[in-house]
């Protein structure tokens, strides 16, 4: 299980209560922007966690393979109300409120200290992400782990959302009130939510379909042609961490069972992967015996 994931349920529901309550205080449409972004954030990593429960499921008759892909749906339906709530909602006020400008309660010193919690909580939170996908480093790598990716992204948009909003909190603290630019910096926040919901639910989209593991296929095929087994090789991603391993060779090969298992074992030692089951095709079939 991700400790991001649930690290980010805790500190986004208390971000989403400062932030509420510098809305409150002020009126001003980045705040409601960013209250509902975090508000969005809770609701989303809640369903990133119900995937990664589900996804544990132990294999059945009805899925052979086990519910992995389970946690890309569940990251996918995160993304679809990321775009929907986030993006709509912030996008439509944002607009509204640059339409019809009011001159709402300005910034104190509180809303301001009440947004720089609210970025170090959110700082931390991005740390804790960054350190399970293995640093920047490791981003390429566990870039199937969508779970801690989407995570990561929110994150990361989150924290230019505060760093938007505290322009904003400082220019009205020094120069007075200006709701325009205050409703503009409302309608970017949406907009990077809808950027970011886009790209996430194509990601999960991708993997939901099918997709093999280039990484672990070209490992294998290299193991497999070191030990002068010409085959093909195609995977199939079942969640972050586990993929089934398909090879195809001309003629059956002697001892096959046993090489799956050493193949299983190299590609767990080299990548890091649980390959579940390795199957054989084989093109040419021996004649049978009369």
């Amino acid at each position: 299980m991700s400790n991001s994931v649930s690290i980010a349920i805790g500190t986004n529901s208390v971000i989403a209560i400062s932030k509420g309550i510098g809305w409150f205080l002020t009126g001003s449409p980045t705040l409601f922007a960013e209250t509902i972004h975090s508000l969005a954030d809770v609701g989303n990593q809640v369903l990133l966690k119900v995937g990664e429960v589900r996804g544990r499921g132990a294999p059945d008759a009805e899925h052979p393979f086990g519910r992995g892909q389970e946690t890309y749906f569940w990251a996918l339906v995160s993304a679809v109300s990321v775009f929907f709530i986030g993006c709509g909602i912030n996008v439509y006020h944002g607009v509204q409120a640059l339409l019809n400008p009011t001159h709402e309660g300005s910034f104190s010193l509180l809303v301001i200290g009440l947004l720089v919690f609210a970025l170090a909580l959110e700082s931390w939170t991005f740390v804790v992400a960054l350190r399970e996908l293995g640093g920047i480093r490791g981003l390429r790598e566990n870039r199937h782990n969508t779970t801690v990716l989407a995570v990561l992204l929110e994150d990361t948009i989150a924290l230019i959302g505060i760093l938007l909003t505290l322009v904003v909190a400082g220019s009205s603290y020094l120069l007075g009130p200006h709701p325009e630019f205050d409703a503009a910096i409302a309608i970017v926040v949406g907009l990077l939510l809808g950027v970011m919901a886009i790209f996430l639910a194509a990601l999960n989209r991708r993997l939901l379909i099918d997709t093999s593991h280039a990484d672990v296929d070209r490992a294998a095929q290299r193991w497999l042609a070191d030990r002068s087994i010409d085959a093909r090789v195609h995977s199939l991603i079942l969640d972050d961490e586990s993929v089934i391993v398909f090879v195809r060779t001309a003629s059956p090969i002697a001892d096959s069972a046993a090489i799956g298992e050493a193949l299983k074992a190299h590609l767990h030692q080299a990548l890091g992967k649980d390959a579940d089951d390795v199957y054989w095709k084989f093109s040419r079939v021996p004649a049978a015996v009369s």
